[in-house]
């Protein structure tokens, strides 16, 4: 497999980086997740959107965010990690998250944290290989008008 080649996306990627942000968000519908894709760019100017690129084609795709916690102080986190079903196995995941550990080194970070669907098994094995353990749990209570499964 050629190596991927990671860059922080531009809105020419947008549609396809929604498309796989989709696979693993399937009750959102593209279109919405597209619009919150957008809304996060352009709200939040600290989230960086990278991709992972093989033979010219977005493979793989994930958001990070830096921000300082006062348990731990400067944190880069990593959200909705995605690699295109046809290309998983192939270290496309490895590489965008070996990507994300240089960045969070290079801004002097003293951690890296992720939220992961206690479904999606396939994602545990590889952050654990990747060196990420479990610390805490992630509870959440809707209060809105919020029908939607995680991890469905």
């Amino acid at each position: 497999m050629e190596t991927p080649v990671i860059r922080h996306l531009e809105n020419a990627d947008l549609d396809d980086a929604a498309r796989l942000l989709h696979t693993l968000n399937p009750d959102t519908p593209p279109p919405l997740v597209r619009e919150r894709l957008e809304t996060i760019l352009s709200e939040h100017p600290h989230y960086e959107l990278l991709g992972a690129f093989v033979d010219g084609r977005l493979a793989g795709v994930c958001g990070v965010w830096i921000a300082t916690k006062i348990w731990c102080g400067l944190y880069l986190e990593i959200d909705n990690l995605v690699v295109d079903p046809e290309r998983r196995d192939s270290g496309v995941g490895t590489a965008l998250m070996k990507h994300v550990e240089q960045i969070g080194h290079e801004r002097d970070c003293k951690i890296l944290v992720l939220d992961c669907y206690t479904t999606n098994h396939a994602s545990h094995r590889l952050y654990h290989r990747l060196g990420f353990n479990i610390w805490g749990f992630h509870f959440i209570k809707p209060i809105g008008n919020w029908s939607g499964k995680a991890g469905a």
